[in-house]
């Protein structure tokens, strides 16, 4: 890719990193992919910070947490998604929190992508930060998507693609039972919502791609 294009820092924080959809949607930046390592901000132009199994709760990612902070303050585009989007609230001054139930749903989303459905696989949640604009309803009394300058927060995974979930159901299938969710009726809902994860990762990294450039 010419050098010229803009650099976007990706943090990948699961054991089974994935881009899924939002590399399409990412086609006119230049990715640079972090495994257990942080991007210098001053060799970016953008960061996106994908979910993972760790937890802010009890001090957790402080590192990246400043990372982001001084991104926000030099204005440069963020983009954090479920555990990025946790991280992303926790370092501008919200809360996030166990929830007192794991979440695994579908979602209807409103505002800019109304019609649309997130997918939660979520063990905490986030309080947005004081001043934030919220982007979409709160499914359940928790955070879920807001706006702070160019940064942007979204709880769910616009970026999951039927190979990625695939994966989760094999390392992670024992998550259903605590959220009350069967696997027939997960995949259920999945086949009726997985088609529109395309449009909306172009709705969601692509605005953020625009923004970056």
């Amino acid at each position: 890719m010419p050098s010229d294009y803009p650099v976007v820092a990706v943090i990948h924080h699961l054991r089974q990193p994935f881009l899924g959809h939002a590399a399409h949607a990412l086609r006119d930046v230049e990715l640079v992919e972090h495994f257990g390592t942080l991007p210098a901000l001053d060799d970016v132009d953008g960061i996106v910070s994908l979910g993972g199994e760790e937890s802010v709760v009890g001090g957790g990612l402080e590192a990246e947490a400043a990372l982001l902070r001084e991104a926000v303050a030099r204005d440069v585009p963020v983009l954090g998604v479920c555990l990025g989007a946790q991280v992303l609230a926790h370092a501008l001054g919200g809360r996030v929190v166990r929830r007192p139930r794991r979440l695994v749903a579908w979602v209807p989303l409103t505002g800019a992508w109304e019609g649309a459905y997130g997918l939660h696989w979520n063990e905490d949640g986030f309080e947005p930060p004081r001043g934030a604009v919220e982007l979409s309803a709160r499914p359940d009394g928790f955070g879920e998507a807001f706006r702070v300058a160019r940064a942007v927060g979204v709880q769910f995974h616009p970026e999951v693609d039927a190979a990625a979930l695939e994966g989760w159901y094999a390392a992670w299938g024992d998550v259903l039972a605590p959220a009350g969710v069967t696997e027939a009726d997960a995949r259920t809902a999945d086949a009726r919502h997985l088609p529109g994860q395309a449009a909306l990762s172009e709705a969601i990294f692509g605005d953020f791609a625009r923004s970056v450039r």
